[in-house]
């Protein structure tokens, strides 16, 4: 008898679930129930995102870019044609559609800055990832058992946390969106033809305009089709590859032709990324040492950090015998196996072995464009950066405990139900980890602090956790302490240097050690006008060293000469100098020039205007137009009433102003004095007069001046001649004055 060989048959896509590929109520029977079990659980380990701020990135950019707070036309094609951060146009990211979710949230669905409204979005939009997923792991594996285990592990994995509860990690979840749905998209219609198969291609080339648009990983869809169709050639025709191919080649032109005629190119910091000084052989092995550190928080996820910039991962030294740099060679030589682990796999177990080479090799891919081992990017490491990537390490994962299952030895068939139950038990205590780690994202100083405690060597936690200190009473000294620790890992840091000097500044008897700081900063960053003004600001404040502070002010507009604010700083410092008004009411025009509707500048402005004759009515006009800006300014209240008390017949309207400015700051001992000298002024008024300089010393009792004037209205009051000597006594043990000690004398011997 001949003998029949049977055919081969070529391994078949499995079937998507019927939500992703309209399939039958059967389907949402199968695996409608447990995907609502997994997203059961990413929504207990997310349940306390909610209550998360505007951390990190997200407070610039959905706090301060103007174009998502209506939608509008305009705002439209600003997103269109600008960079992603509005607030950094030398950023070079180019991601519309993250933008275009922003103002979603913002106008249309009115958030505005409240931040709930994102994190629902995140969430919802993590929990179609969580799908996507599943349905790939029914593509690769072809049974749900593994397929709810790879969805399980990645969708709840901490390693992800910042991605979805950073608000900004958006573009991350949208491009995994991209990418995820463009790969299915393909699969699917690999079986189609006709319409649904032009519907397919159509997805395909959405799903890489979404990806690509939203972030620029988006990119390594073309590659992830490619890695499809080599493990599976048999699935696909290249009648349909070619076109599409096509399509998903279509929005890569698009984006990159858009992206280089709007003139982004990203410009690197060196605190970022300080892969950019390095050597091109110490940049990537140092970029493998980052890529080990990704597997091992992937496998170990205890410690996790916002922030990973310098010098949170140390250059790699040619050194041996350092820690850090064995870190590397040990990252390349697991990276090594792993590509030695893929041809074994390619080679041996081309059948059974080809999920786990599909996922170890996805990784890679999914990881190449934020790796900096092709090219470098803004930043060195981030958790974000993980989000995609990490489904190939999941996949991993399930593929080694489904090659277990299929031994046939007693081993194996033991060994398979444990890890299954392993498996499962990882996923709850992913919910835990996950759940435990949303509280370090719940405001600046908890996530700041958890960075300090996870990398104490990296300058920005620190920098950072001082700017959340220095703003809670009785932190100042620590916020001191913060500062002073990042620029000591970065002395090149000039911000750090110009906030420590600011903190510095704040405490009596210690700005010769600021202005110390703010030069140290000038060295670190020569042009930068805000550490100019923040030094001269600082110097004018010491006894004759106001030439230096205009000097330093006069640099700052060299810098920025449209900054309203120097302006406003140095007319302040000229007003100062005798014989220098002109110029600093020339400083103070060229302010509200910039700036019309800067109270201060016109109230200054006023202020020295009333001191020179003939410009009383120019004066009081500008002091009036500050407080038409700001009506409860109460210096410019004050002003107002001493310009008008200098003018006959409106003594009434000047204590009018002085009583408005004790509405808003009733403890001000200034215009408790200025008032009390009013009234002083008015008939039968001097009781009054003596109350209010009574106040003004109740609230600053070494006023000298204060004291003088009550001296006087007490000599002038029947009977209180004892009371005047004794505060004009009381003047001079304050500050010695011979007018003062004449007058005590006449006083005396009046008495006599």
């Amino acid at each position: 008898m001949a003998k029949h060989r049977k055919s081969r048959q070529a391994s078949q896509p499995a079937a998507i679930p019927g939500p992703l590929a309209g399939g039958t109520s059967r389907s949402w029977r199968r695996h409608g129930w447990p995907l609502l079990a997994i997203w059961g659980l990413v929504l207990v380990a997310y349940s306390n995102s909610f209550q998360g701020a505007l951390v990190f990135d997200s407070a610039p950019v959905i706090g301060r870019d103007p174009r998502i707070r209506q939608a509008t036309l305009e705002n439209a094609q600003s997103i269109l044609t600008g960079g992603y951060a509005y607030v950094s146009a030398t950023a070079g990211l180019y991601r519309p559609f993250t933008t275009f979710t922003y103002l979603l949230n913002y106008a249309v669905l009115g958030n505005g800055p409240g931040p709930v409204g994102y994190h629902w979005v995140n969430l919802m939009l993590h929990e179609v990832n969580v799908a996507l997923v599943y349905a790939l792991g029914l593509l690769i594996f072809g049974e749900t058992a593994p397929s709810l285990a790879l969805a399980a592990i990645w969708g709840l994995h901490p390693l992800l946390t910042e991605s979805v509860t950073n608000i900004v990690g958006r573009a991350d979840l949208l491009a995994a969106l991209g990418v995820l749905a463009g790969l299915l998209c393909y699969a699917r219609g690999a079986s189609a033809s006709g319409r649904r198969g032009l519907a397919w291609m159509a997805g395909l080339a959405a799903a890489q305009t979404v990806g690509l648009f939203s972030k620029e990983s988006g990119v390594v869809l073309p590659g992830v089709m490619l890695l499809y169709d080599l493990a599976w050639p048999e699935r696909a025709k290249w009648r349909w590859r070619v076109p599409a191919y096509a399509a998903v080649a279509l929005p890569l032109a698009v984006f990159f032709s858009l992206r280089s005629g709007f003139g982004m190119h990203m410009l690197i910091d060196y605190a970022e990324n300080p892969l950019v000084r390095a050597g091109f052989w110490t940049a990537r092995l140092t970029a493998v040492k980052v890529v080990g550190k990704c597997l091992w928080l992937f496998l170990w996820p205890a410690q996790l950090s916002a922030d990973y910039s310098y010098n949170a991962v140390p250059l790699f030294g040619w050194r041996l015998s350092n820690w850090e740099d064995a870190k590397a060679l040990i990252a390349l030589a697991v990276l090594l196996g792993a590509a030695l682990l893929a041809i074994l796999l390619a080679v041996r177990w081309r059948r059974t072995g080809k999920p786990l080479l599909f996922f170890l090799v996805f990784f890679f891919v999914a990881l190449s464009p934020t790796s900096n081992l092709i090219v470098l990017i803004g930043s060195i490491m981030a958790e974000r950066f993980l989000y995609l990537p990490s489904v190939g390490l999941a996949g991993c994962i399930v593929a080694a405990v489904c090659l277990l299952g299929r031994r046939r030895s007693l081993q194996g068939r033991v060994a398979a139900p444990v890890a299954w139950a392993a498996l499962g038990l990882l996923c709850l205590v992913f919910t835990a980890r996950t759940h435990a780690r949303n509280f370090d994202w719940q405001d600046g100083l908890s996530l700041w602090t958890n960075a300090v405690d996870v990398c104490p060597g990296s300058a920005r936690p620190h920098y950072n956790l001082a700017k959340e200190l220095e703003h809670i009473p009785g932190r100042l000294p620590d916020a001191i302490a913060e500062y002073r620790e990042a620029v000591r890992i970065d002395p090149d840091r000039a911000d750090a240097h110009d906030n420590l000097g600011n903190a510095l500044s704040s405490i009596p008897g210690r700005l010769p050690e600021a202005i110390d700081e703010y030069r140290a900063a000038l060295r670190a960053g020569p042009g930068l006008a805000a550490v100019h003004n923040d030094l001269a600001s600082a110097l004018a404040r010491m006894p004759g060293r106001l030439p230096e502070a205009i000097a330093e002010y006069q640099a700052a507009l060299r810098v920025q000469p449209r900054n309203a604010e120097v302006h406003y700083n140095l007319g302040n410092a000229l007003s100062g100098i005798p014989g220098r008004l002109p110029e600093a009411i020339a400083e103070y025009k060229a302010a509200l020039q910039i700036q019309p509707d800067h109270a201060d500048a016109h109230n200054n402005l006023g202020n020295v205007l009333s001191c020179i004759p003939g410009r009383l009515p120019e004066a009081i006009a500008e002091i009036e137009a500050a407080l038409r800006i700001q009506p409860d300014l109460v210096a410019a209240h004050n002003n107002l009433g001493n310009a008008l008390s200098g003018i006959p017949g409106r003594l009434s309207e000047a204590i009018a102003e002085y009583r408005a400015a004790l509405r808003v700051q009733p403890r001000n001992a200034e215009v408790h004095y200025n008032l009390g000298n009013a009234l002083a002024g008015m008939p039968g008024r001097l009781p009054e007069a003596i109350a209010e300089f009574e106040a003004a010393l109740r609230s600053e009792p070494g006023f000298v001046e204060a004291h003088v004037s009550l001296g006087k209205a007490l000599a002038l009051t029947p009977g209180r001649l004892p009371e005047a000597i004794a505060e004009y006594q009381a003047a001079l043990r304050i500050r010695p004055d011979p007018q003062v000690r004449q007058t005590l004398d006449r006083l005396r011997a009046g008495l006599r």
